[in-house]
């Protein structure tokens, strides 16, 4: 492959790491299931030629999309699978696309093309020694590949404006078609919000081989997480079901670093000894006092985050809901209670959560609620109950709250309806 350094703006939103250069500790990574689908995908890409036998039925692109939840070790897994297999890594420079998104909007479409265009095609590719367990190779099989990382974090979201980056990408397939294949290249694209994916999904196969979808932890990986930290750290003492059962729809990262606050909060109040650091109620305290959120962002989806109602979104908007239903206890007057409640705002995409949480629970409910608001109706006492459970209504106009919970109603539908519900 020719310098990438020689495509124009491409040494400004992306950057080239050398194997040798990345330090990844692989006891800190979590092994799931469906890593083992992104290291064979990656194999199976980096030894692919003309001759080989899948050729017969499908010729691949190169390209495979993964969503997964904030906060999971899916970067670190991927680095490592780069340093193992000496694959050169392509990531894009956050700084740089922070100080210009419009711009970067603009060339990533033609740096992709470019790649694709200055790549010189490799038809004899070095052969994999065969692998059949599911642990990664040694880090003398080398192969000839590069790894392009599209990582399309949630705030991309807001800094691009409301542009779906992957809805660009698929777009541009209309005029460029991107077989990374033949370039020397396999493109890892990592998406954190499935409705980015559900608004291009008749497109998806057109540009990629596959969509892996990395499921949340569940209770049994939440608590293997937890024993993994206690016999790597023997000093540390917590009850690991309390723990379990406070942290549903928590990722990995969230959960060590909730360990790592609390040891070191911990350390500040009584000093760490040589037997027994007891730190349960400190871990707890720390969820339930809101000092610590999980970096999950609620979501309508069809696994178990949609367990229950009250255990949604518990620790995200628990204090919020609390504090604005002692206010309402105190207040008679509806109007100076809404007053109150729009001093404080919320992020446009945690209201955007929220709203579609309050569809999905009290779609029906809340019509009326809004209506009664709207005529000046006095409320009853299901309704101020209701109202406390989802207090951001009140921040907007009765008007604008009802066009903002029929948007999430038909999100809503049309996430149901993906996932065949």
């Amino acid at each position: 492959m020719k310098d990438l350094s020689e495509i124009p703006e491409f040494s400004r939103y992306f950057r080239v790491i050398l194997p040798s250069k990345l330090e990844v500790n692989r006891e800190e990574i979590f092994y799931r299931d469906k890593y083992n689908d992104i290291i064979n995908y990656i194999k199976t890409m980096s030894t692919f030629n003309s001759e080989n036998v899948l050729k017969e039925y499908i010729s691949p692109k190169g390209a495979v999309l993964i969503n997964v939840n904030p906060g999971t070790d899916i970067l670190e897994f991927i680095k490592l699978i780069s340093m193992n297999y000496s694959l050169e890594l392509i990531e894009f420079n956050d700084n740089e696309i922070k100080k210009a998104p419009d711009k970067f909007i603009k060339s990533f479409t033609p740096i992709l093309k470019a790649i694709r265009e200055n790549s010189d095609k490799e038809t004899d590719l070095k052969s994999e020694k065969e692998e059949t367990n599911k642990n990664l190779v040694d880090s003398d099989d080398i192969l000839e590949k590069k790894l392009l990382v599209i990582n399309q974090q949630l705030n991309f979201k807001t800094l691009l404006k409301e542009t779906n980056l992957l809805e660009v990408f698929t777009t541009s397939q209309k005029e460029v078609i991107f077989n990374f294949i033949e370039t020397n290249v396999i493109l890892i694209w990592i998406n954190y919000d499935i409705r980015d994916i559900i608004e291009i999904s008749s497109k998806v196969y057109d540009s990629f081989d596959l969509f892996i979808k990395v499921q949340l932890l569940n209770k049994i990986e939440r608590e293997t997480v937890f024993r993994d930290f206690l016999e790597k750290n023997p000093k540390i003492v917590f009850d690991i079901n309390a723990l379990v059962n406070y942290t549903d729809n928590w990722e990995v990262k969230d959960i060590k670093q909730l360990l790592k606050v609390g040891i070191f909060k911990h350390f500040l109040n009584s000093e760490l000894n040589e037997t027994s650091n007891e730190i349960t109620h400190i871990l707890l305290d720390l969820i339930d006092s809101g000092e610590f959120l999980p970096s999950i962002i609620p979501k309508i989806s069809n696994d178990k985050q949609v367990a229950g109602e009250d255990k949604k979104n518990k620790h995200v908007i628990k204090n919020i809901a609390k504090i604005e239903e002692e206010q309402f206890n105190k207040t008679n007057n509806v109007k100076d209670y809404i007053y109150s409640i729009r001093e404080s705002r919320i992020s446009e995409f945690m209201l955007s959560q929220l709203y579609e949480n309050a569809a999905f629970m009290n779609y029906n409910e809340l019509l009326l609620i809004i209506d009664k608001i709207d005529k000046k109706e006095l409320l009853e006492d299901n309704d101020r109950k209701l109202l406390a459970r989802y207090p951001f209504i009140l921040n907007e106009s009765p008007n604008k709250a009802l066009i903002n919970l029929e948007k999430a109603k038909k999100r809503v539908d049309r996430i149901k309806q993906a996932f065949g519900k």
